[in-house]
């Protein structure tokens, strides 16, 4: 989807996948936890979210141009960001499944 600018409009997929997320929040935990090195993988998702009350998930972002920036393009992100969480849940599914 594109905004009225032309950009790409992240915001309907990343919403749709935290959704699903909270179906299961509980399985998220482990990246859901700030000290957890893998966190990171949610966030190129989860900056594009809001909460129930509308606000930014991830809190407000900070000033400056260069969030700007980094705000239109964290969408390229999203795709290796996908791959990397399949690679880390995946041992743990097989596991689960054995």
């Amino acid at each position: 989807r594109r905004n009225p600018h032309g950009d790409v409009d992240p915001r309907p997929w990343c919403q749709g996948f935290y959704a699903a997320m909270r179906l299961r929040i509980a399985a998220w935990a482990p990246l859901l936890d700030a000290s957890n090195v893998n966190h990171g993988l949610l966030r190129p998702i989860l900056l594009h979210c809001r909460d129930d009350q509308g606000r930014p998930l991830l809190g407000p972002p900070r000033q400056g141009h260069e969030t700007g920036d980094f705000l239109r393009n964290a969408h390229l992100d999203i795709p290796a960001a996908v791959e990397a969480m399949r690679q880390y849940w995946m041992p743990i599914r097989y596991a689960r499944a054995r």
